[in-house]
């Protein structure tokens, strides 16, 4: 029987409508990376402009129970091919050449459709309609320069099983034209933070899950999707529980006064020292080591809010659980209060240095830049440095046993110098040191807007001189 290809111009095709009875019921999960559900989703079936909303755990439903409009409105954008219910589904943004070829599993050719260059637009192609197999298929699809190999096995309630294998197939012995039947319609998916996702669809009647991906290319507006909201679960100044890395975590927050929702506020995260909490960090009564009032920056920073998360008992910060953490209180700030996402920073003395560095070389791209009172690159975890630029700023007492400047190839200096390096700076293993009075050394050439500033004395480990607040303060309005 000769076989025959349905293909239309985008014009025809944005011109037929056909009225079927058919109902509508699409349903699914939005999610993204790690199958996080993504609330707020917005999925539209766009033939038939009908959407839904995901809702917390990122479910969404379309369904219609009159007659159906069907028509094609779209022309594909990206080159793409699922399975879906014993049906292969292209989207081809252009003319492509496309086969198919059916196996067995002994090697034996079954069936080959091949086209030399189908027009862009979706298309289907029916695999239990084409071959008649009870058994496992090896099939082989070529779009273009792209091939995919995957097994196939039909089930007898109707389903299928696939996976995808790297093995090469025989050589065709034969070359017949493809049967192709347009698909029906397109899902559209737009969550913020995600890119826009369009996926076409093969019938009406479908489960469809989505995964979405970040849109991390996309420029900083300078304002989270907290901007705009009136307040809720975070409303004042206090302590705040949240659950994270399967545990509840508190931390603190104090707002600034006559708060806007309208009005981007920098971030400030404050990190206390061992034997210490996040109620010293956010207290008014002085420490020796002056941890209190987010290490004095309280009386100095205008337009900001401050957090001060509780580390471990005792006072210590741990393995990769903190970071969850650090990522989970930023979220849900982000979330719920008007915070300008590219003015987020951190500052910690002794331990909570050590826990400021350690989040500077993985969380560059949500750290402006990090101020470290005291730090050391050992005895805490570290992650594997991502070497992108971020602003630092570190201070160092010389006589620091504590947390030593230089003890036998690690130390604070070695904070400064991977910093240095990953910032493009000018000689970042020569630095210039003080055993008397503090001594500020700014490295030249750094790249531009990622300054490393390293500052020495003849004192010990504390956070606690006069010259600190104010120098500590300039280094961060300057973003």
């Amino acid at each position: 029987m000769a076989m025959r290809i349905v293909v239309c111009s985008f014009m025809l095709i944005a011109m037929t409508v056909n009225a079927q009875d058919q109902n509508i019921n699409l349903r699914g999960k939005v999610t993204g990376s790690g199958n996080t559900p993504v609330s707020g989703a917005i999925v539209t079936l766009v033939g038939q402009d009908l959407s839904d909303t995901t809702g917390s755990d990122g479910m969404y439903e379309i369904k219609q129970t009159t007659d159906v409009l069907v028509y094609q409105e779209l022309q594909p954008e990206h080159k793409n091919f699922i399975v879906e219910k014993g049906v292969l589904a292209f989207s081809l943004p252009e003319a492509t050449p496309l086969k198919i070829e059916m196996f067995d599993v002994k090697g034996n050719l079954l069936k080959r459709e091949a086209m030399s260059n189908v027009p862009k637009g979706f298309y289907r192609f029916g695999i239990a309609e084409n071959v008649r197999a009870a058994e496992v298929l090896i099939i082989r699809v070529v779009i273009g320069n792209d091939a995919k190999t995957f097994r196939y096995l039909p089930l007898k309630n109707g389903s299928y099983v696939i996976n995808q294998i790297t093995s090469n197939t025989a050589p065709a012995q034969e070359n017949r034209l493809m049967k192709i039947l347009a698909i029906n319609d397109t899902l559209k998916i737009t969550a913020d933070g995600y890119k826009e996702k369009k996926q076409a669809i093969v019938s009406y009647d479908q489960e469809m899950n989505i995964t979405l991906e970040a849109d991390v290319t996309s420029p900083d507006t300078g304002r989270s999707l907290g901007c705009g909201k009136a307040l809720g679960a975070i409303n004042k100044s206090g302590q705040y529980t949240i659950r994270s890395a399967n545990a509840n975590r508190t931390f603190r927050v104090r707002f600034p006064n006559n708060y806007d929702n309208t009005n981007p506020y920098r971030l400030i995260f404050g990190m206390h020292c061992m034997g210490a909490s996040s109620a010293d960090i956010d207290g008014k009564n002085a420490r020796g080591d002056g941890a209190y009032d987010y290490y004095r920056l309280g009386p100095l920073a205008t337009n900001t809010i401050f957090v001060a998360p509780e580390g471990n008992s005792g006072g210590t910060w741990g393995g990769q659980e903190h970071h969850t953490f650090f990522e989970d209180i930023l979220k849900c700030l982000k979330d719920t209060l008007c915070i300008d996402t590219a003015r987020v920073f951190s500052v910690g003395f002794s331990f909570g240095a050590m826990f400021t560095y350690s989040l500077s070389l993985s969380h560059q791209e949500q750290l402006r830049a990090v101020v470290c009172f005291a730090p050391a690159n050992y005895n805490i975890w570290l992650p594997t440095n991502k070497h992108q630029p971020i602003a630092y700023m570190q201070t160092t007492g010389m006589s620091d046993g504590t947390c030593p400047w230089d003890q036998g190839g690690r130390g604070g200096k070695y904070c400064t110098i991977g910093h240095a390096e990953d910032n493009g700076c000018d000689n970042p293993t020569n630095i210039s040191t003080s055993n008397g009075q503090y001594k500020v050394h700014d490295f030249q050439g750094c790249d531009e807007g990622y300054p490393v500033k390293v500052v020495t004395w003849s004192g010990g480990h504390t956070a606690g001189e006069s010259w600190m607040p104010q120098m500590v303060w300039d280094f961060i309005k300057q973003f």
